[in-house]
């Protein structure tokens, strides 16, 4: 069984970029990079990264969505011995900022991303957010899987599944109602996959402050013993908890590098 065993609350690296802001003007901001360790990672997985809502765009002239430069301090930060280089790279939603971080909330192609992420590791599963869209589904490279209701196995044991979108009005864009959230969710985790990729997660039972879903998080608590993996709302610190027999990691605005539990030993 997958479990995280320890966080690091302190990132051992930030990324600058620009984000849309509140009142129409972009704003600066810093991605953190932290590190963690699980146990049940299969024998051979040296690292797998783990991340949602890279919501903007490169600090600097070239103006790719965030996720591509992340993509790229992946690759250096693994080639100075930082990090090992990552197996598999795990992405909850939400990768679109407008080209010129306008107005926050846009919708937008992220197809750049998961190409970015495909270039650097063995393989790609993600699930897509109520901002994303994909241009052309049918190109998307040949180790990156997009999952709505499916469980895929990638790493040769390792069983992932997703749901992609959040609940609301289905006549938007990655959206559908709550009911057909939830027989969606247990679609899935009644196939009992070692991750699950949400976009919308749960809420914590214990903190009001902590939004999410509270159907999904009933589900969850009643019918999953694995790590659960999410983004679309910013928790404060800690990011994993309990959930029934399994976990919950908010990892909003952030890359999760999951390394063996053995590493820190």
């Amino acid at each position: 069984m997958l479990r995280i065993t320890e966080i690091a609350p302190d990132p051992f690296f930030t990324l600058p970029h620009r984000t849309s802001g509140p009142s129409g003007a972009p704003l600066r901001n810093h991605l953190p990079f932290h590190l963690a360790y699980a146990s049940g990672l299969p024998r051979h997985v040296k690292s797998i990264v783990l991340t949602s809502d890279l919501q903007g765009r490169e600090d600097g002239g070239r103006n790719p969505l965030l996720g591509v430069p992340v993509a790229e301090a992946l690759m250096a930060l693994s080639e100075k011995g930082v990090i090992p280089v990552p197996d598999a790279i795990f992405v909850c939603g939400d990768l679109y900022d407008y080209p010129d971080c306008r107005k926050r909330g846009g919708t937008g192609p992220v197809d750049d991303v998961f190409k970015a992420f495909s270039a650097i590791t063995t393989e790609v599963v993600g699930v897509l957010g109520n901002h994303d869209q994909m241009e052309s589904i049918g190109a998307t490279p040949g180790n990156t899987f997009l999952l709505d209701g499916d469980v895929v196995t990638v790493l040769k044991d390792l069983r992932v599944g997703g749901v992609s979108g959040i609940v609301g009005n289905p006549h938007r864009n990655q959206r559908r109602t709550a009911d057909d959230f939830v027989v969606a969710l247990e679609s899935v985790t009644d196939q009992a996959p070692d991750i699950l990729l949400l976009h919308q997660g749960p809420t914590n039972p214990e903190r009001a402050d902590r939004r999410g879903d509270p159907d999904v998080a009933l589900s969850l608590i009643t019918g999953f013993q694995g790590l659960t993996v999410f983004g679309h709302t910013r928790w404060d610190w800690p990011w994993l908890i309990p959930l029934g027999d399994g976990q919950a990691l908010n990892v909003d605005g952030r890359v999760v590098v999951v390394l063996p539990e053995d590493v820190c030993e």
